[in-house]
């Protein structure tokens, strides 16, 4: 194999590693908002199946119903395993826009097509998001900070889920 084979394994595999952490925080949206709404197991099952399931229903969405529903628990504070201690009612905006920055990666990665940028010899990402024009570079640092970023994220939400609904 050539060096820029196995950058392009590399980066395939970050890619859909990112596709895959990001499906796992839309997932664990889903449960909470879900377990939020609904106690009867048999209705969960049908409100996974007519509404959280659908493509209308999209990410965002889900993240702006968790978000209203999150401000009804002000200072809830929870034991977490990578924070010792989350305060819902300080700590929100950054779980929120944490988040939203999950989405925005897996949009880019999921719509953009990569390419090697000859000038720093690294394969990204060209995007825009908010009227902005961004830039990934798929390599190993990208993949430990958006590791651990998914990692604080789906600790938390485990967390207030456990808190608010004893799963």
């Amino acid at each position: 194999m050539t060096k820029k084979e196995i950058n392009s394994t590399e980066v395939h595999n970050l890619r859909s590693r990112i596709l895959n952490y990001a499906i796992l925080i839309e997932k664990q949206l889903e449960d909470f908002i879900r377990d939020y709404f609904i106690d009867d197991k048999n209705k969960k099952t049908k409100f996974d199946e007519l509404i959280l399931g659908k493509e209308f229903f999209t990410f965002e969405q889900k993240i702006k119903v968790f978000e209203k529903i999150i401000k009804e628990y002000g200072n809830l504070k929870i034991n977490i395993w990578i924070k010792e201690v989350f305060n819902l009612g300080e700590d929100n905006k950054k779980l929120l826009k944490k988040i939203r920055y999950i989405r925005e990666i897996r949009n880019a990665v999921a719509h953009t097509h990569p390419f090697r940028n000859s000038e720093i010899n690294e394969i990204v990402i060209k995007y825009n998001f908010d009227r902005k024009a961004k830039e990934i570079i798929l390599n190993n640092s990208f993949d430990v900070k958006f590791f651990n970023i998914y990692l604080e994220v789906s600790d938390i939400l485990r967390g207030l889920s456990i808190e608010l609904f004893k799963n």
